[in-house]
């Protein structure tokens, strides 16, 4: 990366922060299609240098929907259907757990679980719409997870098993 003009690296840099695995491969796709680039032109690595492969498609009706609870990620595990409209402590949020549907092990968001929301954010929030949930509209710094060491934040719960 020594090589790099400084505006690569900051251009980099911001891809790091605000791009997941599978944007950044959309973004290597389209790239190499608008420059017309093919993979055995790039030196990155002398091995079989495999084409990036189109996102599959999601829509919100790949979410399964447990009525007044939640809606289950791809991963399998069940986001709440609601959550704070305005931010609150750890404390008061692991309070309110008692309070979400009996039946799942309800935690505060993880930092994985938030990155995987993102990645199907519009879908996600299409279907949360749907059975008239809050969406997921802010960036995470910003939400009280429970592996980041916010005071203050807003809140979402997930459970492991739907």
């Amino acid at each position: 990366m020594d090589k790099l003009s400084k505006g690569t690296k900051a251009i980099i840099n911001l891809i790091k922060v605000f791009l997941n695995r599978a944007d950044v491969l959309s973004l290597i796709q389209m790239l190499m299609e608008h420059y017309d680039i093919k993979a055995q032109e790039l030196s990155v690595a002398k091995e079989k240098v495999e084409e990036p492969k189109p996102q599959e498609t999601m829509s919100e009706e790949s979410f399964k929907i447990i009525p007044h609870v939640g809606l289950v990620l791809p991963s399998g595990k069940l986001l709440f259907w609601d959550g704070s409209e305005d931010k609150g402590s750890k404390n008061d949020a692991q309070r309110y757990i008692k309070n979400l549907p009996k039946g799942y092990d309800w935690h505060l968001m993880t930092k994985a679980e938030f990155e995987e929301c993102k990645a199907c954010q519009p879908h996600l929030n299409d279907a949360l719409r749907k059975m008239s949930g809050l969406s997921i509209s802010y960036p995470d710094s910003s939400y009280l997870l429970a592996d980041n060491s916010l005071e203050k934040g807003y809140v979402r719960y997930c459970a492991d098993k739907a």
